[in-house]
């Protein structure tokens, strides 16, 4: 179904001067209609309370919350008290702090995948139970259940598990989950220390040493050192 406005500059009613007809699926004209200009106006800032699908039809659908840019994955429990979102980080140089040092120092990281889990306290208040970062290769392919995992080079991540360590701040909390855009950028302004180590395929066991090595130059993927997991294994019961 489809309408026709015609609108004349000497209409015969002033008060109305639109005319509108209706064309049916069957190509059926019906009218005219006449309109006045404010009631054609007002139909045209109305909101469809009908919109239909390419099939004429809109099924019973439930979507996701608003998510964050670059999210590659969402899933939820029954009750929506605990909700997984995984997104993307591209490869991109960071500017990052070592321990007590007041100096930022250039360093490149690799194509990263970023997993939080997200559960509701008892104030209903979203919190970020988790987070999780691996490495992916930054090969321009879209991510997969078959992607390999590669474990994320610097300190302040478990190698095997991939889970950040926040500190005094295990507990962050968010009011929407478009929020947590911005909680990949308090890990990196976050200082990094000498936890967990670093694993890169350089042979150095101190960060402060690689630092000197790597600064100021794009991370290169053949650093990178497997994690012996694929992409799809985030999202088994017996990730740990």
């Amino acid at each position: 179904m489809k309408w026709q406005f015609e609108i004349s500059d000497v209409p015969d009613n002033p008060d109305f001067p639109i005319t509108a007809y209706q064309y049916t699926d069957s190509g059926v004209k019906r009218g005219p209609f006449y309109m006045s200009t404010e009631s054609f106006i007002e139909a045209l800032q109305k909101e469809p309370n009908n919109l239909l699908d390419a099939d004429g039809l809109r099924g019973d659908e439930k979507s996701t919350p608003s998510l964050p840019f670059g999210t590659i994955r969402y899933s939820t429990n029954d009750t929506g008290t605990r909700e997984r979102i995984t997104m993307e980080i591209p490869k991109k140089q960071w500017d990052i702090r070592y321990h007590n040092d007041d100096n930022f120092f250039t360093i490149g990281f690799p194509r990263m995948v970023v997993q939080y889990l997200i559960v509701s306290n008892l104030q209903g208040n979203k919190v970020i139970k988790e987070m999780r970062i691996y490495a992916v290769d930054d090969n321009r392919k879209p991510i997969s259940d078959d992607t390999p995992l590669f474990a994320f080079p610097y300190p302040n991540v478990g190698k095997e598990n991939g889970i950040v360590c926040w500190g005094q701040n295990e507990r962050l909390e968010i009011k929407e989950l478009v929020e947590l855009e911005r909680s990949f950028f308090w890990f990196i302004s976050a200082p990094f220390n000498e936890d967990h180590g670093v694993r890169t395929t350089l042979g150095f066991p101190i960060f402060n040493k690689l630092i000197e090595v790597i600064k100021d130059q794009p991370f290169n993927d053949e650093w990178l050192v497997p994690n012996n997991k694929n992409f799809g294994a985030l999202f088994t019961t017996t990730n740990n």
